[in-house]
């Protein structure tokens, strides 16, 4: 079974970030994919330092957009993927050197028609250790009670599949990565989270706001979404650079709904508890 990867990253003033994402994919022991970025009219160095990497990866190409908007970026980079599967990352991941032959390996063993992975803690301290178990418990926790969430950071799907039905709704200011995932699973797809390989999940949100004020932002805009109330993409909901230390993942607050199904199931909750009792928060 051959498996290659068209890479996807949409970007905004990712000046700071998106080499450092560059020069993991330049590390890879797989060396079987191509890199397709998608700059939102960037206005500070990021398309001029992606383009140093373009003798470094095994194929890179750059597209600019006047129009800043992640889902409509995302697609239109899928548009000109020309492997079978595509991997939707975000500017500010980082990734061990293993990663995409991990990926390699996950999907012809697993044979899923999209997936996402774990989060590894970059970082080594508790406090970042707690957020990423929390995140992962979330995205496992979504699963079993099949309503799937998932991060635009890391999701992969087969190119066919995107083709058939569609990408990311560019109307949806919020959660567009997790209705996604819902979308094609219920189709009756197949979606599967890797418990390994881990890429490192960007924690710079929470570091700029606080946790807690994280949690409050979240909570808030998962509000308005619940309510459909009319979010604001550039000021309440952005992404990427300019957009990026101001955005905000969904995953906590619909994690907390997903406890209170748990709640009620023992099974469940006996998971949690192994979970959490782990090191690396496997089970």
């Amino acid at each position: 079974m051959h498996v290659n990867l068209s890479i996807i990253i949409p970007a905004l003033n990712e000046e700071k970030y998106l080499p450092k994402l560059l020069n993991d994919l330049a590390k890879q022991t797989n060396t079987d994919f191509e890199v397709i970025i998608v700059d939102g009219n960037s206005e500070d160095a990021t398309v001029a330092n992606c383009k140093e990497y373009e003798n470094k990866l095994p194929s890179l190409e750059i597209i600019t957009t006047k129009k800043r908007n992640v889902s409509y970026q995302r697609n239109l980079g899928a548009k000109g993927a020309k492997a079978d599967w595509i991997v939707f990352m975000d500017a500010d991941n980082q990734l061990p050197k293993y990663f995409l032959d991990g990926i390699k390996y996950r999907i012809m063993k697993e044979k899923p028609d999209c997936f996402t992975t774990y989060c590894a803690d970059g970082y080594n301290n508790p406090t970042d250790d707690a957020i990423i178990k929390f995140i992962n418990l979330g995205m496992e926790l979504s699963r079993q009670v099949e309503n799937p969430l998932a991060f635009g950071s890391m999701i992969g799907v087969k190119k066919k599949i995107f083709e058939r039905f569609g990408g990311f709704d560019v109307n949806m200011a919020f959660a567009e990565d997790s209705e996604y995932v819902k979308r094609l699973y219920k189709k009756g797809l197949k979606y599967k989270i890797f418990k390994d390989p881990r890429y490192v999940y960007s924690l710079r949100h929470y570091k700029r706001d606080g946790t807690l004020k994280f949690i409050g932002n979240t909570a808030r805009l998962n509000l308005k979404n619940l309510a459909g109330l009319r979010i604001d993409q550039v000021k309440e909901y952005p992404m990427g650079g300019a957009y990026g230390e101001k955005k905000t993942a969904n995953g906590l607050f619909l994690f907390l709904k997903e406890i209170k199904v748990a709640l009620k199931k023992p099974k469940l909750l006996k998971k949690i508890k192994k979970y959490l009792s782990s090191p690396e928060g496997d089970y």
